[in-house]
C-alpha cells in the first residue's frame, strides 16, 4: 500500500487529518525499522575473523531478522485494511432491529480484526527483542550502539501498537475474548521489556560505548 511509494507520501499522509494511516501503521514501520537495523549489524558481523564461531547463528539471525522486516511491512497494509473494514461496519444501516443486530454482529467481528492485527506488532516485536539481545551477545561490538537502537524501535513498536489494541478491546462485549486479548498483549509487553534490558546487560558486559 505504501511500500511503493515515497516516504515523503507516507510521512505527509500520517499528518495529514485523514484516519489512515495512524498509529498502528505507524508501530508495524517502526518494526521494520528496528528489524532492518538488527540485519545490518549482525550483516557487519559475518566475515569478521573476530566473530568466526558464529557465523551461522549469524546468518539464522539475519534470516529471523529479515522475515520480521517483511512481516511488519504487511502489517502496516493489514492495520489501514482493518480499520477500513471496522469503518464501514459503523456506517452500517440501524433503522430496524434487523439492521441493528446485524450492524452490532459486523462491528463486533471487526473490532476483533482492529485488535489482532496490532497484537500481532506486539508479539512480533517481542521477537525482535530476542533477536536483538543475541545480536547484541554475539554481534560485531562496533555497531552495539545500533542494535540498542534497534532495541528501542521494537519498544515502541510493542508500546505504540498496544494503544491500538487496548482501544479496540474497550469495545468488545465478548468479555472472555477481551480478556484473552488482553493476557497476551501484556505477556508480551511485559516480556518485550525483559529482553530489552537484556540488550543493556550485554551491551554494557561487552564494554560497548
Amino acid at each position: 500500500m505504501y511500500l511503493d511509494k515515497t516516504l515523503q507520501q507516507y510521512l505527509d499522509d500520517l499528518a495529514s487529518a485523514q484516519p489512515t494511516p495512524g498509529g498502528g501503521s505507524a508501530s508495524a514501520l517502526t518494526g521494520a525499522m528496528g528489524a532492518s537495523l538488527a540485519c545490518m549489524v549482525a550483516r557487519l558481523t559475518v566475515g569478521k575473523a573476530d566473530y568466526t564461531v558464529v557465523q551461522q547463528e549469524i546468518g539464522d539471525l539475519i534470516e529471523q531478522g529479515e522475515g520480521l522486516r517483511a512481516r511488519f511491512q504487511e502489517l502496516m497494509r493489514l492495520d489501514i485494511e482493518a480499520y477500513g473494514k471496522l469503518s464501514s461496519c459503523f456506517k452500517m444501516p440501524r433503522g430496524t432491529s434487523e439492521e441493528k443486530e446485524a450492524r452490532q454482529q459486523a462491528v463486533q467481528g471487526a473490532l476483533v480484526e482492529a485488535a489482532l492485527v496490532p497484537l500481532e506488532m506486539v508479539e512480533r516485536a517481542l521477537e525482535l527483542a530476542r533477536c536483538c539481545k543475541r545480536v547484541a551477545e554475539i554481534g560485531n561490538k562496533n555497531v552495539l550502539s545500533d542494535i540498542a537502537t534497534a532495541t528501542s524501535l521494537a519498544l515502541a513498536t510493542g508500546n505504540g501498537a498496544a494503544w491500538m489494541v487496548n482501544v479496540n478491546i474497550t469495545s468488545l462485549k465478548d468479555a472472555d475474548k477481551a480478556q484473552e486479548l488482553q493476557g497476551r498483549l501484556d505477556g508480551a509487553l511485559g516480556q518485550i521489556t525483559e529482553e530489552a534490558l537484556g540488550v543493556n546487560r550485554a551491551i554494557e558486559e561487552r564494554g560497548a560505548k
